[in-house]
């Protein structure tokens, strides 16, 4: 073969090279990265996401409180009319609903919406619903907030999904200064001196949360003895005669709780109990969003709980600056600039 042919094809094969090199881009293709997910699993996403599906309020919360709120294509159905979504995305209840995880998922309805990435959770049919995504070459990350820790955890492995891992560390710093706040004062506690609170989950009166979920470690960091610790699982239903039993100091309410519920705190067999007796009865807050849900301002619910058992250890502290700082450095409003109110009295 001679010289000048081979040199052709050398030219040739170097021309094809550098083109490669500017189509391949415009045809869609893009780097990858591959990590773990909270389920274990192996996950592997384009680095450019675009388009994002949240099947459930906790991944929402996240996905707004990390400044991602413009990619989302497909919301869970309960976050369709949430206040502090709709404040900072107006068109938020336009945007497609997904389904609930406690009502199920429209699977097609998410492959309809053509995702980057689908956010799912660790129960029910979440794992499931990773696997039939897969099939159809659409990534997901399951994620399981059920602890401050871990929802740190998953701030962080949205963030990586996303390329916004700075701005997860910024908000796991506001987080801690809020923790260490309320922790500098708890700590001040002898162990007897520490009160007891119950719990009540949006399931009911006589529904409570475990030791296994993020309420127990609110109550633990706020300084409160969760009287339901030991039980395992998730929400679990408990007797009349439990409840009375247990005697807690504090009843906290879910801020899902219907009004016709609470009423049942009026029963006469019921009054025996301290906090009923006292009524030391509150509502978790906020009317904008739950501060009892798996999402960075569960850290508020810490504060407040603290400040509503141990007022005397939180005189040199303005709660309400504090909330309205979080909320700022988080979703670029405060809770007043958002019409928010705390919504925390029964009584």
């Amino acid at each position: 073969m001679s010289t000048t042919k081979l040199w052709g094809k050398k030219t040739f094969s170097a021309i094809i090279m550098i083109l490669a090199l500017f189509v391949l881009p415009l045809t869609g293709w893009s780097e990858t990265q591959t990590f773990k997910d909270m389920a274990g699993r192996n996950v592997t996403i384009c680095d450019d996401v675009e388009r994002i599906v949240t099947t459930f309020k906790p991944a929402t919360l996240s996905v707004f409180a990390l400044g991602l709120q413009g990619k989302i294509v497909g919301i869970d159905s309960s976050a369709q009319h949430d206040r502090l979504f709709k404040a900072m995305l107006p068109t938020v209840s336009d945007l497609p609903g997904v389904g609930t995880k406690s009502r199920g998922i429209n699977f097609e309805t998410v492959v309809s919406l053509s995702p980057d990435l689908v956010i799912l959770y660790a129960q029910k049919d979440g794992i499931e619903l990773a696997e039939r995504l897969a099939v159809m070459k659409i990534p997901s990350i399951i994620i399981l907030p059920e602890s401050f820790k871990s929802v740190k955890t998953s701030l962080q492995i949205i963030a990586q999904a996303t390329g916004v891992t700075e701005r997860a560390a910024e908000i796991n710093t506001v987080m801690d200064a809020t923790l260490k706040l309320v922790e500098k004062r708890i700590n001040r506690l002898s162990p007897d001196d520490r009160k007891t609170g119950y719990f009540v989950s949006p399931r009911g009166l006589f529904s409570t949360a475990t030791g296994n979920m993020l309420q127990d470690d609110i109550f633990s960091r706020a300084g409160v003895v969760n009287v339901a610790h030991d039980l395992q699982g998730y929400f679990q239903d408990i007797s009349p005669e439990q409840f009375v039993a247990w005697n807690p100091d504090l009843v906290i309410l879910s801020q899902h709780l219907h009004q016709h519920v609470v009423k049942r705190l009026n029963d006469p067999a019921l009054k025996q109990v301290t906090a009923v007796a006292q009524k030391a009865v509150y509502r978790f807050p906020s009317d904008l969003a739950p501060w009892d849900f798996p999402s960075p301002l569960a850290v508020l619910g810490t504060l407040w709980l603290a400040d509503k058992s141990y007022p005397e250890l939180f005189q040199d502290v303005d709660i309400d600056r504090e909330i309205d700082n979080f909320h700022h450095r988080l979703f670029g409003k405060s809770l007043s600039d958002m019409h928010g109110n705390l919504n925390d009295q029964v009584y």
